[in-house]
């Protein structure tokens, strides 16, 4: 298990946005935490994901939405539709805002290589809104 590193940096000309990633081989993500900035560098939205625990995004305004759960492998397997045409695990259902502060949200920041920047994404994360700025990468 590898440290979520930075990886790149996106800009459209509104917003920028900051790839850490951490890989379980060359082409498999493990984790991920997506950071979108605004043009005065405060925080616009957070997406997370942990192979291990399902996705979440925050959004300022809003706090924490949409946990998503990981199928379990009796989902995966079973005969459908969806399974005939994509031979992965996907995110099928919500999840408890509890699992995302509890699991999923800690397997991603604990992981970074970055503590200080992982201490501040956590302490957004806790709030709906933030006017932290995020200014390392600029």
């Amino acid at each position: 298990m590898g440290k979520l590193v930075f990886e790149k940096i996106t800009e459209n000309g509104k917003e920028r946005k900051l790839y850490f990633t951490s890989y379980l081989r060359t082409d498999f993500v493990e984790r991920s935490l997506v950071v979108t900035l605004r043009k005065n560098s405060t925080v616009k939205e957070i997406f997370l994901s942990s192979y291990h625990f399902g996705s979440v995004e925050w959004k300022s305004g809003t706090g924490l939405v949409e946990p998503r759960l990981w199928e379990s492998e009796e989902q995966a397997v079973s005969p459908s539709y969806l399974t005939r045409r994509y031979t992965v695990r996907m995110a099928n259902g919500p999840a408890d805002a509890n699992l995302a502060v509890e699991k999923m949200i800690p397997d991603v920041l604990d992981n970074m290589e970055n503590s200080e920047l992982a201490e501040t994404i956590a302490s957004i994360l806790a709030a709906k809104k933030s006017n932290k700025k995020i200014e390392a990468w600029s």
